[in-house]
């Protein structure tokens, strides 16, 4: 993953599999970030999905929940993203 995401990329926990992914609008000048903190649980990927935490306080209501459920998506459905 950290070949992928380069610098935005952090492992917060190895042993309990926690990570973060922070991503912004500009590199050298960045007005919006957002952190993506990923918890991979036990039994992920068989019969648990990742545990997402936004951080993010400039996102709000409707758009934070489509974030959600598009990232909730992604786990119960993976196969729909090839379409």
């Amino acid at each position: 993953m950290a070949s992928i995401y380069g610098e935005e990329w952090c492992v917060i926990d190895e042993r309990a599999k926690i990570f973060c992914i922070r991503i912004s609008d500009d590199k050298e000048d960045p007005k919006w970030t957002l952190c993506l903190q990923v918890m991979l649980p036990n039994e992920y990927p068989g019969t648990a999905p990742p545990i997402y935490q936004l951080n993010a306080p400039w996102l709000k209501g409707q758009e934070r929940a489509d974030l959600s459920n598009s990232l909730e998506e992604i786990y119960v459905c993976p196969p729909c993203l090839v379409q």
